[in-house]
């Protein structure tokens, strides 16, 4: 074979395996998606996962097959001696994938594993002390997302204790998954992937405007809404109000319309249909 026909072949062998990556990967999912949700599965989020047993019965069924994908694709390490049993492993995925249920992104695709520890954990963190100095110091952490390594890191500990008080406005899970969609395009900047220009800027005047405001009521002493962590950066901004969006959408609806509402359209879908007042 000639050089120039050899490597002519080489380039479409090439081109076919990227261009039948995306529909080998679409036919892979909905084959898992087709099979059955394994009844003791369905027993573990009914009895496990209090917000499930609110969703609407359609939500639900349309929620179980993209658990089913994230499980198969998603590897779950225990990190000092925790086990990881079919409860940590769908508590995880349930909430994971109700985030990004209605999104382009379905399952998290620079996301490869999944750490859990058994209680709060410790991480070193370069922190700037002033404008020249930066020091590594260790830091006490409930959860952490990393998106080069492709990693989120959480504590069974702090997730257990979400789920007991699933409305009060803290998920470590809610908010370490919207910090993964906040990196899917690079740095966690406060700003998720979205549609179009008209919707980046959009998000970015309503986002600019609460922040700006929360840190304005920090600073004189009133009375908060929102969590204050989210002032310290916007892509914590973003973790925290879909923390609240999830888990109190009537107080966020209440007190920050705009927010709630371009968080409903990003997430399409309203919790306001299945939380009580």
């Amino acid at each position: 074979m000639r050089p120039t026909l050899f490597l002519l072949s080489l380039l479409l062998l090439i081109i076919a395996y990227i261009w039948g990556q995306p529909l080998l990967r679409k036919l892979h999912h909905n084959y898992l998606k087709k099979r059955p949700f394994p009844l003791e599965w369905l027993e573990i989020l009914e009895a496990e996962f209090p917000l499930y047993h609110h969703l609407p019965d359609p939500l639900k069924q349309r929620l179980r097959p993209h658990i089913q994908v994230f499980l198969a694709e998603k590897q779950f390490i225990g990190c000092q001696g925790l086990k990881i049993t079919d409860n940590i492993r769908l508590i995880i995925a349930a909430q994971a994938c109700l985030l990004a249920l209605n999104l382009r992104e379905n399952y998290y695709p620079k996301l490869k594993m999944i750490l859990v520890y058994p209680h709060i954990f410790q991480i070193k963190r370069a922190i700037a002390v002033d404008e020249y100095i930066v020091e590594e110091q260790e830091q006490i952490v409930s959860g952490e997302s990393w998106g080069k390594e492709g990693q989120v890191i959480l504590s069974w500990q702090i997730i257990e204790q979400d789920l007991e008080n699933w409305q009060d406005g803290h998920n470590v899970i809610f908010h370490e998954f919207a910090h993964q969609l906040d990196q899917q395009e690079g740095i966690a900047n406060g700003v998720p992937p979205l549609k179009n220009q008209t919707e980046y800027q959009q998000w970015s005047r309503i986002f600019t405007e609460e922040y700006q405001q929360l840190q304005t009521q920090i600073e004189n002493g009133l009375k908060l809404t929102i969590d204050p962590y989210g002032a310290t950066h916007p892509a914590e901004f973003f973790a925290v109000v879909t923390e609240l969006f999830w888990e109190k959408a009537q107080i966020l609806k209440q007190f920050h319309p705009q927010l709630f509402q371009i968080l409903k359209n990003y997430y399409q879908l309203d919790p306001l249909l299945w939380l009580d007042p």
